[in-house]
């Protein structure tokens, strides 16, 4: 009896462990319910047809082993399912069934005690009447013991650690509610009596017996379905909100989900996003028309892409690869690909993602591809423009760093390498006066000829506006670097023809610095050559220069001196010297020129002749000239209302002053806050100023008040030209005039005819540098107004220049 025992439980466990291997998921649901439905239906009938008797103790009857062998089966669908709707088709199948064999057993009652009806075994109407409410209390149990079991599961896998203690709890519990029913079910068909606890007990030995059995299996079920747990554990078995909602409810949410598969549908196939479904041979099950248009766009059938391997298109060998070995261990893979059409060579980036079915397996994978071909243009675009200059098409300055710091590499062998910097004389000239178009075909040119004159021999970049670099490694010597320099040199003095009336000229200069005798490192090397081509520029035009070291340390001394002239305009360090200016005619003072003096704390007394040029290359002037404007105004309100009635203060001003539109408004300002007038003060310009100002701001200065000289007239080549045009009051003849007369005739004939031509406008003309007596008389016997010079005095402080004015001879 123990093999037809044995036999049975092996039958109801194979054929849902068969059932469970199925992959489609909607063979292997209909499948199991047809299963268990067979089992449900048969499980009474089976009981009342045998019973078998093991161990001459244990009675199993044929409905006792079905119904073990139904639960084991739906707590199987139910894990490898994991839906709500399972749990629940279940229960319906269960009343369903119970109705089922409830009406038929109750028709059968009606029929055996009807007149005329043979029964030929002579079966009781009463059992099957009997039956009825046993069969309804069953249903009950097995809905109630299927919850308890699901629920105790989602309490075992948050308390439980480890696979095997979680499956071996699990399958105590299913022993423990097979047990509980054999206890149950009798007490609640038959009543708390004697009989019903012999019963009890007679058939406690069986449903042990049943539970361990099944437990058993169940047991080697969970414990082989590994992957399966973990993913039960992950997520919740069953939505227990949704088994206790109502049958609307569960329809509601069946078709919003069937509203969802008609959005994904749409959005499958309208997507702009190239989407295909491959298998798991990673060939195209169904590919939207945006992928078949970006891949194949000759033609628009959806199906030309079916069963086509994408991956080999689109990723190499070895790529390809490492993404399905990606794929087939459940990560997504991404990256950006390319593929070649007929127009073009396109890329894209590719997302590849497996899609997980509900056993937890893979079944397939998704395939979506975005278009990147234009960003991915323009981003080459963009990489090409910040390598190289648009105009030119040359690399640039950060690509000069990248080539040096890549060549720089250890010497060796007697080559010498060379970082040449050349920058364009007068270029900014002849974009003022033809025009920022002709300017650049003119670059354009000068491109081609520096290049035409490097072939083989260095790479041209262009760093700045009118700046360009050269960068030669394979130079012989220091001399070669210089006469290459030369060779590029004579290339750009080579006249520029504009257009067909314009040839102009142009040159170059050039600094150079070589590694390794002078540089290291990239540093190092730009910026000797650009030190090189600062005192090359500062010795004029056409100059090529070779770095030295004394080189860097006048450029940090410069820094050094402009940082500390920073400071000096901020901490008062400036201060203001009077050279009196005396009239020849009635020998008196009639004004002082006011001039800069500066004793730093740090570096001692600075001569102008030094610290001037660092302000006017610092764009310093501006505020020098303001800090001595407010010196002067405070120096001239302390001097007896008599002397500083008389004087007029003489203040230089630079180019840059005047192209200062705030100027006029601040010494406006400052005369205003001390009591003064601008009919007190002489504003100096040089000649060379002239240049690059514009001469409307002079009437500006005019109007207000101010006197105009013309400082050093005579040493420049405008002078004559704008003489008659300007609104200059006084002329003040250069001391390079004045030092040879009345020695040299040639000085004497010059100073006499500036003097002429400088009076007949009714101008004012001094003379500077006056140094000896001889000098005073030649000038007074030419009539020039006004001197100044170390005959009469140096420039002084305030306090030394108010008390010789006191002192000095005055003849009414």
């Amino acid at each position: 009896m123990v093999s037809h025992f044995l036999f049975q439980v092996i039958l109801f466990c194979a054929f849902p462990t068969v059932l469970s291997l199925e992959k489609n998921p909607h063979i292997r649901r209909v499948s199991l319910y047809i299963y268990v439905s067979l089992v449900l239906l048969m499980g009474g009938f089976l009981g009342a047809v045998f019973s078998i008797e093991l161990f001459n103790s244990i009675k199993l009857s044929g409905g006792t082993i079905a119904y073990g062998g139904f639960m084991m089966a739906c707590v199987l669908l139910t894990f490898l399912e994991r839906d709500v709707f399972i749990l629940q088709n279940i229960m319906r199948l269960v009343f369903t069934v119970g109705i089922f064999k409830v009406l038929l057993f109750a028709i059968v009652v009606k029929t055996l005690q009807a007149d005329r009806v043979i029964n030929a075994l002579d079966v009781p109407d009463t059992l099957f009447e009997l039956s009825i409410p046993l069969i309804i209390l069953g249903a009950v149990l097995i809905i109630i013991e299927l919850y308890l079991l699901i629920f105790m599961f989602d309490r075992f896998k948050h308390k439980i650690k480890g696979h095997a203690m979680l499956s071996l709890a699990y399958s105590l519990s299913f022993i423990l509610v097979i047990i509980a029913d054999g206890i149950l079910f009798p007490l609640l068909a038959f009543g708390v009596q004697s009989e019903t606890f012999e019963l009890i007990i007679g058939n406690f030995s069986g449903k042990v017996l049943i539970g361990c059995t099944y437990g058993l299996f169940l047991f080697t079920f969970l414990l082989l379905s590994r992957q399966r747990m973990e993913r039960v554990v992950q997520e919740p078995l069953l939505d227990w909100n949704l088994l206790l909602t109502s049958g609307k409810d569960i329809v509601e949410k069946m078709d919003r989900r069937e509203q969802q598969l008609r959005q994904a549908k749409t959005v499958f196939e309208t997507s702009r996003e190239g989407i295909a479904i491959l298998n798991m041979d990673f060939a195209v099950v169904d590919a939207n028309c945006a992928l078949v248009n970006m891949v194949n766009p000759v033609s628009a059938d959806q199906g030309v892409l079916r069963n086509e391997k994408l991956l080999e298109r689109f990723l190499s060998p070895e790529t390809g690869k490492i993404a399905q070995q990606t794929l087939q261990s459940g990560e997504s893979w991404s990256g950006e690909i390319h593929w070649s059409s007929p127009e073009m060579r396109r890329y894209g980036m590719l997302n590849l993602v497996p899609v997980i079915d509900r056993i937890g397996g893979i079944s397939h994978f998704t395939l979506s591809l975005t278009e990147i071909s234009e960003l991915v243009h323009a981003r080459e675009e963009l990489r090409f423009l910040a390598n190289h200059d648009v105009l030119t098409a040359l690399p640039n300055r950060r690509q000069l760093h990248n080539v040096l710091a890549k060549d720089l590499q250890p010497f060796s062998g007697g080559i010498c390498k060379a970082l040449l910097i050349v920058d364009l004389d007068n270029f900014k000239q002849i974009n003022d006066s033809f025009g920022h178009v002709a300017g650049d075909e003119l670059l354009l040119d000068f491109t081609h000829r520096l290049s035409f004159c490097l072939l083989g021999k260095g790479r041209l970049f262009r760093i700045g506006g009118d700046e360009f670099a050269i960068w030669t490694h394979s130079l012989s010597s220091v001399e070669h670097a210089q006469e290459l320099a030369e060779a590029v040199r004579r290339e750009a003095s080579k006249p520029f023809r504009l257009d067909e009336q314009n040839l102009v000229p142009l040159n170059c200069c050039i600094g150079i610095s070589v590694y390794p005798q002078h540089a290291k490192d990239v540093k190092t090397i730009y910026q000797q050559a650009d030190t090189a081509l600062y005192w090359a520029k500062g010795l004029g035009k056409g100059n090529i220069k070779l770095y030295k070291q004394g080189m860097t340390d006048s450029r940090r001394q410069s820094l050094q001196l402009e940082t500390a002239l920073r400071e000096a305009l901020t901490e008062n360090e400036i201060e203001v010297y009077w050279q009196p200016q005396i009239s020849l005619h009635a020998n008196h003072i009639t004004g002082a020129e006011v001039l800069a003096r500066w004793q730093s704390k740090a570096l001692g007394w600075i001569t102008p002749d030094i610290f001037i040029p660092v302000a006017e290359s610092a764009g310093l002037m501006s505020a020098l000239t303001r800090v001595v404007f407010a010196k002067a105004c405070e120096a001239l309100i302390q001097m007896p209302a008599a002397l500083r009635d008389k004087l007029i203060i003489a203040v230089n001003l630079s180019a840059r002053d005047m192209s200062d539109s705030l100027l006029l408004s601040d010494l406006l300002n400052l005369l205003t806050a001390h009591g003064l007038v601008a009919t007190q003060f002489e504003l100096e310009l040089t000649e060379n100023a002239l240049l690059d100002m514009d001469t409307q701001s002079l009437t500006s200065f005019k109007q207000a008040g101010f006197s105009l000289a013309l400082d050093d007239f005579g040493t420049g080549y405008s002078s004559l030209a704008y003489l008659n045009t300007l609104p200059f009051d006084v002329l003040k003849i250069d001391k390079s005039f004045i030092a040879q007369i009345p020695k040299e005739s040639s000085s004497c004939a010059l100073t006499r005819s500036i003097i002429q031509m400088g009076r007949e406008p009714g101008r004012e003309i001094v003379a500077e540098g006056d140094e000896t007596t001889e000098q005073a008389a030649f000038l007074a016997a030419e009539q020039c107004q006004k001197v100044q010079g170390y005959l009469y005095s140096k420039p002084l402080p305030v306090g030394d220049f108010i008390e010789f004015c006191g002192s000095y001879p005055v003849r009414d």
